[in-house]
């Protein structure tokens, strides 16, 4: 009997991603043009990329949510070597180390993003009211990683209906879920909107499932 050894392995991530985003602001149309916020990206800006002999230490602007041994797909830097996909290894919230050919330029030049080329599973989104907020209804929408102005860049997810709020010190203001138990695939994000205009807004996030 032959045994096939997986050579890729599936990755699991699980927790919650904060992406630190609100949205109050109305926008009443069905296809995810006009007004919209971005609740999840899987893509990170680096703000630093340095490399001492054949080891590239990249930071990113927010948590990045890698895991060790995971593929990145490095573009942007003005040093081709540093480019391509990558695995690598975490060393921390914000950063993670690859392998690249020694004697490379540091450090790198260029607006360099990185991007887990597995995609990302979300098991839902969050809608946490921030204060008193009239009802309104929420949509989200796959978003191709284009401009979100051209309607065939969106494809409709869900929606929700979020029930009024009333911002109170001793009562707790319940959270609405999405959900959505899907894969973001990769260089895609997701956005939402809102179909009527709330005082105080809500705060999304997405809870991330494992893949």
């Amino acid at each position: 009997m032959t045994i096939a050894i997986n050579q890729k392995p599936v990755f699991t991530k699980n927790g919650v991603f904060k992406t630190g985003a609100t949205i109050s602001a109305a926008n009443t149309a069905k296809d995810g043009t006009g007004t919209v916020v971005t609740v999840f990206d899987a893509q990170q800006t680096l703000t630093a990329l340095t490399s001492t002999g054949t080891t590239a230490t990249a930071t990113t602007t927010t948590p990045h949510g890698y895991l060790n041994g995971e593929e990145i797909l490095i573009t942007g830097a003005a040093e081709a070597g540093y480019n391509g996909i990558k695995t690598i290894t975490v060393t921390g919230a914000k950063t993670f180390t690859y392998t690249v050919t020694a004697g490379l330029a540091t450090p790198a030049t260029g607006t360099i993003v990185s991007d887990p080329i597995n995609g990302s599973r979300i098991a839902k989104l969050v809608f946490q009211p921030i204060g008193t907020n009239v009802a309104t209804a929420a949509r989200a929408f796959l978003n191709n990683g284009q401009t979100s102005a051209t309607a065939a860049n969106n494809t409709y997810l869900d929606d929700v209906t979020l029930a009024a709020s009333t911002l109170s010190e001793v009562a707790s203001m319940a959270g609405t879920d999405m959900t959505l138990d899907m894969v973001v695939p990769p260089f895609h994000k997701i956005n939402v909107v809102l179909g009527t205009a709330v005082a105080a807004g809500y705060s999304v996030y997405a809870v991330v499932g494992g893949y």
